[in-house]
């Protein structure tokens, strides 16, 4: 009975892999004459992305920053207090490095 059940249950399996592969060939041949609309994948000219896109924002500078904080932290003897002070610096860096880019002009 086991060895029914064994072979029942690889005879399924195969099956459901055998009309997985064919659902994706059918899908392969249905899109592929689709073409992109005009400048897929390209930005258009003098094209400015978000901030967000361009730098790193005060709350991933606080992360990056108690996170070396709390490393410093740990091999001073205060990973809390090192984990502070670099969420400071972090958020601190985070914020003038996203102000300056913006102020070039290389996000909006």
């Amino acid at each position: 009975m086991l060895r029914l059940s064994v072979v029942l249950l690889v005879h399924a399996m195969l099956t459901s892999i055998n009309i997985a592969a064919q659902a994706s060939a059918i899908a392969g041949t249905r899109y592929a004459q689709y073409y992109p609309p005009p400048h897929y994948g390209y930005p258009p000219p003098n094209y400015r992305p978000p901030c967000y896109a361009v730098t790193p924002g005060p709350f991933q500078g606080a992360a990056r920053g108690a996170a070396g904080g709390a490393l410093l932290g740990a091999i001073g003897g205060n990973a809390g207090r090192g984990a502070a002070i670099g969420a400071g610096v972090g958020a601190i860096g985070g914020a003038i490095r996203r102000g300056t880019a913006r102020n070039a002009g290389a996000c909006y």
